[in-house]
């Protein structure tokens, strides 16, 4: 018995502890949109796609290229001339070549690809952004459950703490009646057994609420929280919520914003894939030098300084059927995208069905606890008053007090467990992130 008293002892300094800190769900949810590990990387991948979404990378701007080149040559020559020139022969002939130039290369045309390329790249962004959305309402959503659940476990260890209370105070009755020869041993026993079993229950919630502790602070990213910390959840119900608003709002699902951007980007890329059918037109503009020196021939050496230009037309009249088959396959792709849109604006309005269903039976079913716990209240109390009168026996005691204790639990479970539908409707439309 004293080593029972001991740990529940250090168990109520601990409940004590737990009430110094005060957090807010607010202030856990900025911590992890600012500090969540993947939520920092998925911030880093919408950087690098938008710095990809550029008129230079889609091409609609020249490239400029500086070359250079030399070229030396020593070889045995033999040179015949016309016009009454003799002929030459050197058994080892020097022969230096060179060209230097900065290039301007432009393409004119190329069938609307780099237009085709820059609005693909916009809309890889936008699908980068709502997939980041997305990751941010996940994240959201398990700190919600995590913090809901870290209230609803201090809500019980708190009626675990009052069972408890009950428990030792008629363990201290039956004692102090065994001292005059009073109450049975056997009850005693019994007594002492429901209090070790409190005990223990109140060491599983101490448990549960460190577990819950770690996992808020894992999804933070950093150790803000540890066993001081008191949640204090907002479990009023936002009754206004009918399903014909949530179905409107269905359409804002960062699900469904990422299957119509991949449809877009399915049209995107059968644009592209038939430029190919298109003539390619290019121009180059340089500006440079050439030259020669050789110890053999007519001209000895050369040199060329200026500007050229050079415009190109190529066009793909045969190439296997390969440009047919890439707009077929891109055809195809769009269909399965829209298909996937389909499935998904399905499978979510069946989700809202569900979680809508959940929420209200979840507020139903409020009313009907509260009641009982009315009941099962004043029934214990009478009980307990008889009991003490010798009026009731110790099991009718035990009842009253189980039902009463049990209900509390009820109350407490079906108010966190609506609120958190009412989350979870949220979460199916996308609208815990506005």
């Amino acid at each position: 018995m004293k080593n029972i008293l001991i740990i529940i002892s250090l168990l109520g300094l601990t409940q004590l502890a737990i009430a110094q800190q005060q957090i807010t769900l607010d202030e856990i949810i900025d911590q992890t949109v600012q500090n969540n590990f993947d939520l920092k990387i998925a911030k880093n991948n919408i950087e690098a796609s938008q710095n990809l979404a550029t008129v230079g990378n889609a091409g609609f701007l020249p490239t400029v290229s500086l070359g250079a080149g030399y070229t030396f040559s020593l070889a045995t020559t033999h040179s015949e001339f016309g016009g009454g020139f003799p002929d030459a022969d050197a058994a080892a002939a020097i022969s230096h070549n060179y060209n230097g130039a900065v290039n301007l290369d432009y393409t004119i045309f190329d069938g609307f690809k780099p237009k085709y390329t820059l609005q693909k790249s916009k809309v890889e962004v936008a699908l980068v952004q709502t997939s980041y959305k997305q990751q941010v309402e996940d994240k959201i959503y398990q700190v919600i459950q995590a913090y809901y659940n870290l209230a609803l476990l201090q809500a019980d260890y708190a009626i675990a703490q009052e069972k408890l209370g009950l428990t030792e105070k008629q363990l201290k009755r039956v004692e102090q009646k065994r001292k005059f020869g009073q109450g049975m041993e056997a009850e005693r026993l019994n007594l002492q057994t429901i209090y070790n079993n409190d005990s223990t229950q109140l060491m599983r919630l101490t448990i549960g609420i460190e577990k819950t502790i770690y996992q808020l602070n894992t999804l933070m990213g950093k150790e803000a929280l540890d066993m001081t910390v008191e949640a204090s959840p907002d479990i009023d119900l936002d009754l206004s919520l009918t399903y014909e608003a949530m179905l409107e709002k269905l359409k804002s699902n960062p699900i469904l914003r990422q299957a119509q951007l991949g449809v877009n980007k399915a049209d995107l890329d059968i644009k592209l894939a038939k430029t190919d059918n298109y003539p390619r037109l290019t121009t180059r503009v340089s500006y440079g030098i050439t030259g020669q020196k050789n110890e053999v021939g007519i001209m000895l050496a050369s040199t060329n300084f200026g500007p050229s230009v050079n415009v190109g037309l190529s066009y793909n009249i045969y190439n296997g059927g390969r440009v047919k088959t890439r707009i077929k396959n891109a055809q195809i792709a769009r269909k399965n995208n829209q298909l996937a849109y389909n499935a998904a604006e399905y499978q979510l309005e069946q989700n809202l069905k569900d979680v809508y269903n959940n929420y209200k039976n979840d507020i139903a079913l409020i009313l009907l606890v509260e009641r009982n716990l009315v009941i099962a209240q004043e029934s214990f109390d009478r009980t307990a008053k008889a009991y003490e009168l010798g009026q009731v026996t110790y099991l009718d005691y035990t009842q009253a007090q189980f039902n009463y204790i049990q209900t509390k639990h009820q109350v407490n479970d079906a108010k966190f467990n609506a609120k958190l539908s009412e989350w979870t409707v949220l979460k199916v439309v996308g609208g815990i992130v506005d």
